[in-house]
């Protein structure tokens, strides 16, 4: 009896041991599967994981999505700037790209404040005005760095307003 006791007891810590192992890598799965997960909703993934790689909380990626977006769009605005005299679209451009900084700089704020609705409104208006920028330069068929530019800010800032929506 003694034998088959021991037997039970060894075989219900294996047991045991394998559930928490199981749940352990589980859980470690799941935390890559989410951090995958993150960009996999965006409309352009491979322009979201390098700015979220290793971060699976959707606040911070929120976050540093929108840092990340208020750096380009600065140095996209010091290039509008070289050349906006003498070219409308340019100058509107430059003026549009003033608007989302402003409006970058208050969705910022709002995370940090937890007010994802007013966060939500700035990320819409930062895109609105990356557009009306792209807009300019299709409706006159001009390619130049500026437009180029503003087209990866508006699908970044795309990309920025769909992790928003997984903040909760």
């Amino acid at each position: 009896m003694a034998g088959r006791d021991t037997f039970q007891l060894r075989f219900a810590a294996v047991a045991a041991s394998a559930a928490v192992l199981i749940f352990l890598v589980s859980s470690q799965v799941a935390e890559a599967s989410r951090m995958m997960n993150l960009c996999s909703h965006t409309a352009y993934p491979s322009l979201c994981q390098p700015l979220v790689k290793g971060i699976t909380n959707p606040r911070r990626a929120t976050h540093k999505t929108i840092q990340a977006l208020e750096a380009k769009t600065k140095l996209a605005l010091a290039e509008a700037a070289r050349y906006k005299s003498g070219n409308q679209e340019i100058t509107t451009c430059y003026e549009t790209l003033t608007d989302a900084i402003y409006n970058l700089g208050n969705a910022r704020k709002s995370i940090r404040k937890r007010n994802v609705m007013a966060m939500n409104t700035f990320l819409t208006a930062a895109v609105s005005d990356y557009g009306v920028c792209v807009e300019g330069f299709i409706d006159k068929r001009q390619v130049n760095t500026v437009q180029n530019a503003a087209v990866d800010l508006r699908k970044i800032g795309s990309n920025c307003l769909t992790l928003s929506t997984l903040i909760r």
